[in-house]
């Protein structure tokens, strides 16, 4: 079988860095995607809007980041043209996706669609699903995006691969060095996280019995100003993200909605309970015996009252790590990556 060719956009890399193992688990043929139009807006805010707006209405996608036409030219010329088919994966579907599935057929190619969109945002990002409902397989990452995949893809053709974790890289430490006395919990990132709802848990926080590590964007950390439990963090290299995960009692992330997310994986992997709503997929990554999985009726007194027996009993927490670790290695990108594989096979067969 000739290589999967796998299509990334560049500018979520950074910010989906799980996904990295992937590639190199499987050998893949990466193929990286520019989004065109956020080189332009730096010149000409005026242009590059047009631009962006024009690959929307295209191509369907509120997130899409392909010019049209042109971005896809250079992902076909890019593929080999061949008598053998093979897999080409567009691992982001919402944001670089083609519009027709024919000229990839012609190339040999069988196209795969993964999507990440939460359910909560389905409607007001798919203006158009006809590009993902052409693919000849599409993946989902949760079952909760299932009904909303199944109104334009038959059944047979979808299927839910987990989200995968480098259990190498995100590991527990060798030794823990917890800071001071306090109990120290973590929030991590910015999509689909309820900010607003982790200020007001905050809030009620002792700061001498709690540090709350945030780590999060510009336009969230408002929720936050003159909290004394609250730190926020800067920046961080995978290495100091890595310490932070292995030093936190509980990483505590209440959500909007999610389908998969790579912060919960990381903090199991490092072997930190993880303390999140029951929403979305949510259930399907985290397991209720050695995390906590807490209602969606956003009651902060329910949380406060969790964090702060957790506090007085950290011994709680600290016999869950063996077992946290153990749940996340089930989310190992090797055994993902045999998922995929079968996968492929099967879409391959087809013919």
């Amino acid at each position: 079988m000739i290589l999967p060719h796998v299509i990334f956009p560049e500018s979520l890399l950074c910010v989906h860095s799980g996904l990295r193992p992937l590639a190199r688990t499987m050998e893949m043929a990466a193929v990286y995607c520019r989004t065109t139009y956020a080189g332009l807006m730096k010149r000409s805010w005026t242009l590059g809007n047009a631009l962006k707006q024009w690959g929307i209405r295209h191509y369907g996608s509120t997130w899409n980041a392909l010019v049209p036409r042109w971005d896809e030219w250079r992902i076909l010329r890019g593929l080999p043209h061949s008598s053998e088919l093979y897999p080409v994966h567009f691992v982001f579907g919402e944001f670089v996706m083609p519009r027709r599935i024919k000229p990839y057929h012609r190339k040999g190619a069988r196209v795969v669609v993964s999507v990440h969109c939460s359910a909560r945002r389905w409607d007001s990002v798919w203006l158009r699903p006809d590009g993902f409902a052409q693919a000849d397989e599409v993946i989902l990452t949760s079952e909760s995006q299932r009904p909303f995949v199944e109104r334009h893809v038959p059944h047979e053709r979808v299927r839910r691969i987990f989200l995968g974790v480098d259990i190498a890289f995100f590991r527990p430490p060798a030794t823990r060095n917890p800071a001071g006395d306090k109990f120290r919990l973590l929030l991590m990132g910015n999509t689909e996280r309820d900010h607003e709802f982790a200020a007001q848990i905050a809030a009620k926080l002792l700061a001498d019995r709690f540090e709350w590590r945030i780590r999060t964007d510009s336009h969230e950390k408002s929720h936050y100003q003159d909290i004394p439990c609250v730190t926020l963090l800067p920046r961080l290299s995978d290495e100091d993200f890595l310490k932070e995960y292995q030093q936190a009692d509980v990483l505590v992330m209440p959500m909007l909605d999610s389908a998969a997310n790579d912060g919960i994986l990381e903090s199991m992997a490092c072997g930190t309970p993880v303390m999140t709503n029951r929403t979305g997929g949510s259930p399907e990554y985290v397991a209720s015996d050695c995390n906590f999985l807490m209602n969606n009726a956003r009651n902060v007194d329910e949380w406060v009252e969790k964090l702060l027996e957790l506090e007085k009993n950290r011994e709680i927490t600290e016999k869950m790590r063996p077992k946290t670790r153990l749940w996340a290695e089930n989310f190992d990108w090797k055994l993902i990556a045999e998922q995929y594989r079968a996968m492929y096979r099967e879409v391959l067969a087809r013919g």
